[in-house]
């Protein structure tokens, strides 16, 4: 708990003297680190109680189906797809990397897909959950980088940052959305050579047939499997120049992103990991992170 009140302390004192950041306090100053210490558990225990008390809509504490592994299973049974969109309509927040929450929000070509896959008789197009002996897409059977998708074992994704209407507080949204399931691994197609990414094993021939998916020039040249410093990041004006028309209707003109392709697995406590192929990896969460909660009470976002 004092761990826990100084972190609080530290984050609030550094959004207001950031040039002293990296200051330790004097002895002089303990009364007042004291005192707003005091102050600052105070506040998060009556933000907390009035949380508790209204719903939310950033908020998933309700439906702990959500992100409990063994009422997920119980309500769920194997229905993925059902699982994916419920998430989605939700608003559902992922925990990446300890406390970057990313809600994940799904292209309506996807959506319209996994709703389908929902009625079907067959489970054929049932997305799948890899085990825990699967954690990083490169362990994952016939892994090749390249920018094939099939909407099942692997899906095509996008991070996107500064999405001010975002759930979780930090502006992060996790798209996922369809890809071309006529697309196969090939040299050639049409008589043309198919583009492929910088250290690619094979090309894919998929075409851009999602219009809140990746663009044609996003496939052509995606290499997730490389770090993001010196991967192509795009932003509002390069999505519409590239057809994702309605990105500013959805994300808002500040918003940026980078694609990745993205698949699902378990770890041994049965959790749901949302992977991005570089192995940057979040999971259900019940609600803001802790560092989303301060930037609300003290700035209101």
């Amino acid at each position: 708990m004092i761990a826990s009140v100084g972190f609080l302390f530290a984050t609030a004192y550094c959004a207001f003297s950031p040039t002293l950041a990296f200051q330790p306090p004097s002895s002089a100053t303990n009364g007042a680190v004291a005192a707003a210490c005091s102050a600052a558990s105070a506040s998060l225990t009556t933000m907390a109680s009035s949380t508790a008390t209204s719903a939310s809509t950033n908020e998933n504490t309700s439906k702990s189906y959500l992100y409990v592994p063994s009422e997920r299973d119980e309500r769920y049974q194997g229905n993925i797809a059902q699982y994916l969109l419920d998430l989605d309509d939700d608003g559902a927040t992922f925990n990446f990397c300890g406390g970057m929450m990313f809600q994940l929000v799904l292209s309506e070509k996807l959506k319209s897909h996994l709703e389908t896959t929902v009625t079907s008789k067959s489970n054929d197009d049932q997305p799948i959950i890899h085990p825990a002996s699967q954690p990083l897409m490169c362990r994952t059977p016939n892994y090749q980088k390249s920018a094939s998708a099939d909407n099942i074992s692997i899906f095509h994704g996008r991070e996107l940052r500064k999405i001010q209407s975002a759930n979780g507080g930090m502006g992060f949204v996790l798209q996922l959305s369809y890809a071309d399931p006529s697309g196969v691994f090939a040299e050639e197609v049409d008589g043309g050579v198919v583009n492929a990414g910088k250290g690619a094993d094979a090309a894919w021939s998929g075409n851009a047939v999602d219009p809140q998916g990746w663009s044609e020039e996003e496939i052509a040249t995606y290499d997730g499997w490389r770090s993001d410093s010196v991967r192509q990041w795009r932003n509002r004006e390069r999505y519409e120049l590239e057809g994702f028309d309605t990105f500013s209707e959805q994300f808002g003109r500040d918003g940026f992103g980078l694609n990745h392709r993205c698949f699902l697995h378990l770890d041994d406590q049965s959790r749901m990991w949302l992977s991005a192929e570089d192995g940057c990896e979040g999971t259900p969460s019940e609600g803001r992170s802790l560092m989303g909660k301060l930037g609300e009470m003290l700035f209101g976002t």
